[in-house]
């Protein structure tokens, strides 16, 4: 009688097991293709293949072929780079569960040998332009004393002509972030200093680090938290989301010219979202107004670090404001509240602090308690 017993409980338990219901298969869209030589023909084995600014990402097989899956919709950037070879990209606007299939020949290219390249100039003027670059690039928040680049020398400077500082580099510069707990691949196409405009352009690819306790781990989400709060991107989703208001954040106008030479004695007009966003049904927003927008985020106070970093010789603020003028008119906005033109906009005071690798995020990232998670994923 034991043994019927034992028999029925575990006829029992498959029926339930098998009544359960089933977890939901992660959804998305799905992009494959071949990577070859385009003179030979040739699979390229170990070729990177990405969604840039996420953590979606694979190598080419043996046979040329790769496989990305669960990508979510919105205006996406893949990005095939292989050293030895010109790296290709394909701007995709994406909607729901699309299938894609993409053959792509990639040109050789020369490689300059690194002794003729960057070995001379280490010098002493060399690790100052290391120096600047680091502080632009990286930036100057408390973050950034946590963010190390670990492949400084595939750098090289240019600070020759009219007081033009550029910099490039022979390979993807490697950024360890452990006070955001990732490892960065960044292709620099072009980072450029004029005067003080700063720009660059580039293609990053993260990778999580593993934290070495719970307490680091822990320190990992609120640094997260902290860098999407108040965030270029906070704020756009905020404005797609039509939830300017409920994220803390006001919109002022300053439409003079004047407003740069007097920045706290411009006018200032408040603008409701209607007046400057508007959706598509390619899943883009499209953003445009003249002069210049003011932001101000009511949640989070200015940083020690920031006022700094401004030469601002005054107390801190509690509240923090970023200006944002268009380059472009309009811009557009993909629905995970990232801009898709790279030079579409200048940015100005807080948002200019922040946006720097000590505190990029993925693109898909939001925080747990953030209600602005309903229409994203992780990529």
């Amino acid at each position: 009688m034991p043994g019927f017993f034992r028999s029925l409980l575990f006829l029992l338990l498959i029926a339930i097991a098998s009544t359960a219901p089933v977890p939901a298969q992660p959804r998305g869209s799905t992009i494959t293709g071949t990577v070859v030589d385009d003179s030979t023909g040739v699979p390229l084995p170990h070729t990177h293949v990405f969604i840039s600014r996420s953590m979606t990402g694979t190598t080419v097989d043996a046979d040329g072929h790769f496989r990305l899956t669960g990508i979510s919709p919105g205006a996406k950037r893949l990005y095939v780079t292989r050293l030895g070879y010109e790296p290709t990209q394909v701007n995709l606007v994406l909607s729901s569960d699309t299938t894609l299939t993409f053959d792509f020949r990639l040109h050789p290219t020369v490689i300059q040998a690194d002794t003729v390249t960057v070995s001379a100039p280490r010098d002493k003027d060399w690790y100052e332009r290391l120096d600047r670059f680091e502080r632009l690039f990286v930036g100057a928040s408390e973050m950034a004393a946590r963010c190390r680049l670990t492949n400084p020398k595939v750098l090289q400077f240019d600070t020759a002509w009219w007081g033009k500082f550029s910099a490039s580099a022979s390979r993807p510069l490697i950024f360890e972030n452990r006070a955001l707990g990732y490892r960065v691949t960044y292709y620099l196409k072009d980072f450029e200093v004029r005067g003080d405009l700063i720009r660059w352009d580039g293609e990053p690819v993260f990778a999580p680090l593993s934290p070495r306790d719970s307490a680091e781990a822990a320190r990992w989400d609120a640094n997260r938290r902290k860098a999407f709060y108040g965030s270029l991107r906070h704020f756009l989703l905020a404005l797609i989301n039509d939830r300017i208001e409920e994220e803390d954040f006001r919109m002022y106008r300053l439409p003079r010219a004047q407003a740069f030479r007097a920045m706290e004695r411009a006018d200032r007009f408040p603008i409701g979202r209607d007046k400057i966003v508007t959706g598509r049904e390619d899943s883009l927003y499209t953003l445009s107004f003249r002069g210049i927008l003011e932001v101000q985020y009511e949640s989070e106070s200015e940083a020690h670090a920031y006022l700094e970093w401004a030469h601002a010789h005054r107390a801190p603020k509690d509240y923090q404001t970023s200006r944002i003028r268009l380059n472009t008119h309009p811009i557009h906005v993909d629905r995970q509240g990232n801009i898709v033109e790279p030079y579409g906009t200048t940015l100005y005071r807080y948002f200019a602090f922040t946006r720097r690798m000590a505190q990029l995020l993925p693109r898909g990232y939001r925080p747990s308690d953030t209600s602005l998670t309903a229409t994203v994923s992780s990529n």
